[in-house]
C-alpha cells in the first residue's frame, strides 16, 4: 500500500479548485478559529481563497454560512432533529 501524496499543488491551484459553496465554507471556518489556531498557513490559504473568489465576483461579499465546527447537533423530542449555533 502506498499512502504517499501523489499530487503536489500551489494554494493558487488548489484554490481554483474549489468551489463556491466550498470557498464560503472556508472562509467561515477561518473566521471562526481562534487566535490561537491562526498560523501563517492559514492565513496564506485564507489569502489565497479570498483572491480567488476576488477574481470570480469581484467585490461581492463571500456568502456568510455557519461552519460545521460551530454547529451541535441537537435532538428534540419529535424526532426531529436541528442544527443550533454553538454560542461560547
Amino acid at each position: 500500500m502506498n499512502h504517499y501524496v501523489k499530487d503536489i499543488k500551489t494554494l493558487d491551484d488548489f484554490a481554483k479548485s474549489l468551489s463556491d459553496s466550498e470557498i464560503a465554507t472556508a472562509v467561515a471556518e477561518y473566521k471562526n478559529k481562534r487566535y490561537s489556531q491562526l498560523t501563517a498557513a492559514t492565513h496564506s490559504l485564507n489569502d489565497a481563497i479570498m483572491v480567488e473568489w476576488r477574481a470570480r465576483h469581484g467585490n461581492k461579499p463571500v456568502p456568510r454560512v455557519i461552519p460545521e465546527s460551530a454547529m451541535i447537533f441537537q435532538q428534540t423530542d419529535t424526532n426531529s432533529c436541528k442544527f443550533i449555533k454553538h454560542l461560547l
